[in-house]
């Protein structure tokens, strides 16, 4: 495992808003500095059992109960591979793509997904989760094969391979009864 420089990877990202993971990552690394960095949308808190990050091809693995946590949404996975510009670009230290290896799970005060994989490109703005999704909000609940979201603007969809989604929607869910026990 490479061995971290903390002061050439704080001094190398900490101008770079986008590079949050990855100096979120380095970090994890240097005990002695704090382990969440301030971003625009607050701190982001990430725990894993280990951190390999790889300088030379701009690449960071977290893996071993992975969690990254901002504000009140939680992205967990066995690991993420994180894939950020390489340096003397203009993109250099700002994370480009981010992969989940095994089940996944992202959980909010509003929604959860499932999924058998997630792939977050950061260029473009759109997570895309696929295999086996599912889909929670309230009582509702949607199944399909890939679930894609744009970041910015929530729109998503759901497709399925065998070419049919299935949903049971609450459309109007504070009112919705819930089920009772059978006595």
């Amino acid at each position: 495992m490479e061995t971290i420089d903390c002061n050439a990877v704080k001094k190398k990202y900490a101008n770079s808003m986008k590079a949050f993971l990855i100096t979120g990552l380095a970090v994890l690394g240097c005990p002695m500095l704090a382990v969440a960095q301030q971003t625009a949308n607050g701190p982001i808190s990430i725990s894993a059992d280990s951190v390999d990050f790889q300088p030379q091809s701009n690449v960071t693995v977290i893996s071993g109960h992975a969690e990254v946590v901002n504000k009140d949404k939680v992205l967990r996975a066995p690991s993420f591979r994180i894939f950020s510009g390489a340096d003397g670009t203009a993109q250099a230290g700002k994370i480009q793509k981010v992969y989940s290896e095994g089940e996944t799970f992202l959980v909010s005060p509003t929604q959860k997904v499932r999924a058998d994989k997630a792939f977050y490109d950061a260029v473009n703005n759109v997570i895309i989760f696929t295999g086996n999704v599912i889909l929670v909000q309230g009582q509702s609940v949607a199944q399909g094969d890939e679930l894609r979201v744009n970041t910015i603007t929530n729109q998503s969809q759901l497709k399925s391979n065998s070419g049919r989604v299935k949903a049971v929607m609450f459309p109007n869910d504070q009112t919705a009864a819930k089920p009772k026990a059978k006595k």
